[in-house]
């Protein structure tokens, strides 16, 4: 497999996997300041598959939390690589977004787009289950709990591609990419207060 085609899949599948459920930032010309370290997020890799755990204090209340997590209709006006971000479901309790966009890492660039269901349990978990897209599988987990004066975000991701990542590599890009989005979701948050 080419350099190239390697890196275009990988990158469909940080884009696809919804890693926050959001398809935050893979990449912005301007990047605002992390507020998430790499260290912060663990990864690890088994048969393929990669778990993604983050806890992270957001400065905001749950509420302020909660609108950003779930504001699919704007997102894309937030979230640097995405063109679109369009609910086609809505029930009271669940979402199915579409979200499309292109991925930038270097000069390479990748159009991606992604279909999830989203559960949500207001105001305190979001599931996020792929039903569209280059993945094998994919379910992540948001959990929102008040702490002092603002919010613990408790993340969990399982995501299984339907192509080969190299060992090495994989897990440290996907932690680096996830602390980037974090970061990404939590200076809009403090930008709404």
């Amino acid at each position: 497999m080419s350099h190239r085609l390697f890196l275009r899949r990988y990158l469909c599948l940080l884009a696809l996997a919804g890693l926050l459920g959001s398809g935050a930032a893979l990449a912005t010309d301007a990047p605002a300041p992390a507020l998430v370290a790499d260290s912060d997020v663990k990864v690890e890799r088994s048969n393929g598959a990669f778990t993604v755990d983050l806890t992270v204090h957001a400065p905001v209340a749950p509420e302020r939390a909660w609108a950003v997590l779930t504001d699919f209709e704007h997102m894309a006006d937030f979230v640097p690589n995405l063109n679109s971000s369009q609910v086609s479901e809505r029930s009271d309790s669940m979402l199915k977004v579409t979200q499309k966009g292109v991925a930038h890492y270097g000069i390479f660039s990748s159009h991606f787009e992604s279909t999830r269901e989203i559960h949500l349990a207001p105001p305190h978990e979001i599931r996020a289950h792929g039903v569209g897209g280059n993945i094998q599988r994919m379910e992540s987990r948001m959990q929102l709990e008040a702490e002092g004066s603002g919010t613990r975000l408790t993340y969990h991701a399982e995501v299984l591609p339907g192509f080969w990542l190299p060992p090495l590599i994989g897990p440290s890009l996907v932690q680096h990419e996830t602390a980037g989005q974090f970061s990404a979701m939590l200076q809009e948050m403090l930008r709404r207060q």
